[in-house]
This record gives structure tokens, C-alpha cells and sequence, in this order.
């Protein structure tokens, strides 16, 4: 039974890891729920450390407790993965908005490897049709 509506919107990310020998990474973002199979992917944006997504996911969600996000660096072979991390997203059945920066901490949590600006919009069953007529 779907409780809602949970729309992702990547905004932008900014301090991002350089895995390219030359000039800035080609990041882009991949995003899912808990063990959602429904994955999602920005656009790359070509050779910047501080890309600019704007761009907006839904989820029909039931009561999906976490966020996956993974910003990777497009290669010609294989792509590189910049940084990864799992955002609690529970809060968002109450307050219906959060807007915040995601570090991406390096592979020993040590330090980041740049941060993700995310804004997540969660719609009730009783806004939906409000939102989104065609639902």
C-alpha cells in the first residue's frame, strides 16, 4: 500500500573527489530507496568539481526509512565512484521537507569526498491528488 509520494530533488554537489588524471571529474548521481530496485540517474556534467543537477525523482513510498546516494565520475572504460552514502530519511513522514548537504565520506570515513545538496518533499496520500492530478 503506498503511503505517499517522496519526491528527490539532486540539487547540486560541491567539493568533489578528483578521479581523473587530468582536468575535474564527469560526476553524476545515482539514487535509490532501502532495496529499492527503482534507481535513478542525473545527467553527467563534464569536467567540474562543484556540478549543478536540478534535477527531480518520485517515489511511491510505503515506509522506506533510507536514502542511497552515489556520485560517480564518468570514464571511457570504467566509471569511478566519487563517494557514497545512506541519509536516514524517516523524518520526512513528519516534517514533509528537509533540504540538506550529504557528505560523501572516503572509503575509511576519514574525511569527504565532496557533499550533494538534496531536497526531499514528502506527499500524504491527501495531497497527492493536489500535486500530482494524474496519480
Amino acid at each position: 500500500m503506498t503511503r505517499g509520494i517522496l519526491a528527490v530533488h539532486i540539487v547540486e554537489g560541491k567539493d568533489l573527489k578528483k578521479t581523473d588524471e587530468f582536468g575535474h571529474g564527469d560526476p553524476y548521481v545515482e539514487i535509490w530507496l532501502d532495496k529499492n530496485a527503482q534507481k535513478f540517474k542525473t545527467d553527467v556534467r563534464r569536467d567540474t568539481p562543484t556540478p549543478v543537477w536540478d534535477r527531480k525523482y518520485h517515489y511511491n513510498v510505503t515506509n522506506q526509512c533510507e536514502l542511497h546516494v552515489r556520485v560517480m565520475d564518468e570514464d571511457i572504460l570504467t566509471d569511478d565512484t566519487i563517494g557514497t552514502a545512506s541519509v536516514d530519511i524517516s523524518d520526512i513522514y513528519t516534517c514533509y521537507y528537509i533540504d540538506k548537504w550529504i557528505d560523501l565520506p572516503d572509503v575509511d570515513g576519514k574525511h569527504r569526498d565532496g557533499q550533494v545538496h538534496i531536497i526531499l518533499e514528502y506527499f500524504p496520500p491527501h495531497l497527492i491528488a493536489e500535486y500530482f492530478p494524474s496519480k
